[in-house]
């Protein structure tokens, strides 16, 4: 990845059939949202950060929607200091019957940023690593590293670890793509096979 505005960057955020017809309907989840009210496509709806993680600037409570830099990133998949990553990442997703992988092309003006998961992750993992328990104090601090961590995706160096989109802006419903989609059972079999 360069710093040139003319790079290419491809973006990737899975999905499921049902909040795929959702995201062809106005609002979120049909519902009307202040400044997304006439807007298809993936919104921001997710807060970055919860408001109880820290003192942190007003914008990193802010909706997100989340993505990859690639479809099967192999610091998710195979990632020795999070051995689960993968595994939970998907088994949040594969929930439905059917998986989507959505992509889209990202622009300069889209508020994209890749972020250091890593921080979010080894808070988690703490405990299991002999590292003591998570406490108010540890979980404040990770949530500040992961906020700190922010560098808009045309400027990001590939230098993360576990590198995560971070989209403050939403994506019109005619930029996306669908990648694939794919039965429940296709996908979980591959992430319990470790066969990605």
């Amino acid at each position: 990845m360069g710093s040139e505005l003319t790079d290419k960057i491809i973006g990737y955020h899975y999905t499921n059939s049902i909040a795929y017809q959702s995201i062809q309907t106005k609002g979120i989840e049909g519902f009307y949202t202040l400044g997304f009210d006439d807007f298809t496509g993936l919104i921001p709806s997710k807060r970055f950060i919860q408001f109880d993680n820290g003192r942190l600037p007003d914008e990193s409570h802010d909706g997100i929607f989340e993505g990859l830099l690639e479809p099967e990133p192999q610091s998710w998949l195979e990632n020795p200091e999070f051995p689960h990553f993968w595994y939970c990442f998907m088994h949040d997703i594969c929930r439905a019957k059917e998986i989507m992988l959505l992509s889209f092309e990202l622009k300069p003006e889209d508020k994209a940023y890749v972020v250091e998961r890593a921080h979010i992750e080894r808070e988690l993992y703490r405990e299991s690593k002999g590292q003591g328990i998570s406490t108010k104090r540890t979980n404040n601090k990770a949530f500040k590293r992961y906020w700190g961590s922010r560098v808009p995706v045309f400027d990001y160096d590939g230098s993360y670890s576990a590198p995560q989109l971070a989209i403050w802006s939403g994506i019109e419903f005619d930029r996306l793509k669908v990648e694939w989609v794919k039965p429940h059972d296709e996908v979980w079999g591959r992430v319990l096979d470790n066969g990605w």
